[in-house]
């Protein structure tokens, strides 16, 4: 019988300058997402909350209602994040492309580090277990571009498994954040642990708000008290891009 883990992903630009890409996603089964679903409508309901919760708008007067938001997150014994960091100012980046020899576009250069996220974000490919993957709008100049990583990962599985087996990937689609929680948990997630674990030197350069800096605080604070889950899995697990003849597979 397949395990069914459901991946639900943003991104964010991080400073000095943007430089860093920044993709994040929470990870947990189908059945705990459900659980996870019907929490943060319970936080919903407790602070009378109507609007997209998103981390450009933690504010002092709704900060409580935020730090219930990520505790979803934080208190679950089973969910976990993935958070993939791509360096946009290094000159690897910059001249990376996918197809050898030839000019690439943003889009494609943007599937090959989506797929190279998936596969950390998977921790491998298995034959017990399979994904749902679903990233929000907006990351691809054109939403179907997902579409296609996800053909690409299936096929890489099927050749590695055989032809028979089912997909690794049994659904994955770009979504509308405003309508899907799990998104959302993930956009302020994301905010929170990119200042908590920057690359930069200054980890909340360029952070002003004091109740931003005081959601990373409680977000990190929170992580240091249960860095694992239930099975001893890293909760959070944080990689670099590298070009794909660098990246190792297992």
């Amino acid at each position: 019988m397949r395990i069914c883990y459901e991946l639900y992903s943003d991104e964010r630009y991080h400073p000095p300058g943007n430089h860093y890409l920044m993709l994040g996603g929470v990870i947990c089964t189908m059945h705990r997402g459900e659980q996870l679903v019907q929490k943060l409508a319970q936080v919903r309901s407790a602070f009378n909350l109507t609007r997209e919760m998103h981390w450009g708008k933690v504010s002092k007067e709704y900060l409580d209602a935020y730090k219930a938001w990520a505790d979803v997150f934080l208190q679950d014994d089973l969910a976990r994040f993935s958070l993939f960091v791509i360096d946009t100012s290094d000159s690897t980046w910059k001249s990376f492309s996918p197809r050898a020899n030839k000019t690439s576009n943003q889009d494609e250069r943007l599937a090959s580090a989506f797929y190279q996220f998936l596969l950390v974000s998977f921790g491998g490919i298995f034959d017990t277990i399979s994904w749902g993957v679903y990233p929000d709008k907006g990351f691809f100049s054109k939403d179907t571009v997902v579409d296609r990583v996800g053909f690409l990962l299936n096929r890489v599985y099927k050749r590695a498994y055989g032809p028979k087996r089912p997909r690794v990937i049994h659904s994955i689609s770009a979504q509308d954040s405003k309508k899907i929680e799990l998104i959302q948990l993930a956009d302020v997630l994301l905010g929170a642990f990119s200042y908590s674990m920057a690359p930069s030197g200054d980890p909340n350069y360029g952070l002003k708000s004091e109740a931003r800096l005081d959601l990373v605080e409680y977000c990190k604070e929170a992580i240091g008290r249960r860095p694992m889950d239930k099975y001893h899995r890293a909760k959070i697990v944080v990689r670099q891009w590298v070009p794909p003849e660098q990246f190792n597979y297992r």
